[in-house]
């Protein structure tokens, strides 16, 4: 299931870029409306698969009262530094490009486009933390620290 999860996620992150950088080209009309719906419900799909593979783990940090919290900073801790900076740049651009197609004033022709980039703009962000969780974190859950950890 891990590695189904894992290629859907890599796919959709691709799909969504390429549709992010085809919105920005002539031919953003292409694709429609259709395939930003087909992304958006499977980018909830592997977010709940992503839920229940965290509800089955013990990693729970606190509690209060009774909603238990996950330990966030141990399954952050297990994704390599450069890859958390980037997971960090991708959801900065998601917004700043939300914003930025908001400011936009397009004629009716090319608000298609611009609808198409703000959706992709999220999607890339969206299949980004499923594709990481499925390859660094949940892949890490079983495995012994000591050993997960490279040699200085």
């Amino acid at each position: 299931m891990r590695t189904v999860c894992l290629w859907l996620a890599a796919a959709g992150f691709v799909a969504s870029a390429a549709l992010h950088f085809l919105s920005f080209t002539p031919w953003a009309a292409l694709p429609g409306e259709r395939a930003v719906w087909a992304l958006g419900a499977l980018v909830f799909v592997l977010a709940a698969v992503m839920v229940a593979r965290l509800r089955s783990t013990a990693a729970l940090g606190r509690r209060w009262g009774r909603v238990a919290v996950h330990d966030w900073r141990a399954l952050v801790s297990k994704v390599p530094p450069g890859l958390q900076l980037f997971v960090v740049g991708a959801a900065l651009y998601a917004w700043m490009n939300f914003v930025l197609c908001l400011l936009l004033d397009p004629d009716a022709q090319a608000q298609g486009a611009i609808t198409l980039r703000m959706a992709s703009g999220h999607l890339i962000f969206f299949f980004l933390v499923p594709l990481v969780f499925f390859r660094w974190v949940d892949g890490a859950q079983g495995a012994d620290p000591a050993a997960a950890r490279p040699c200085p």
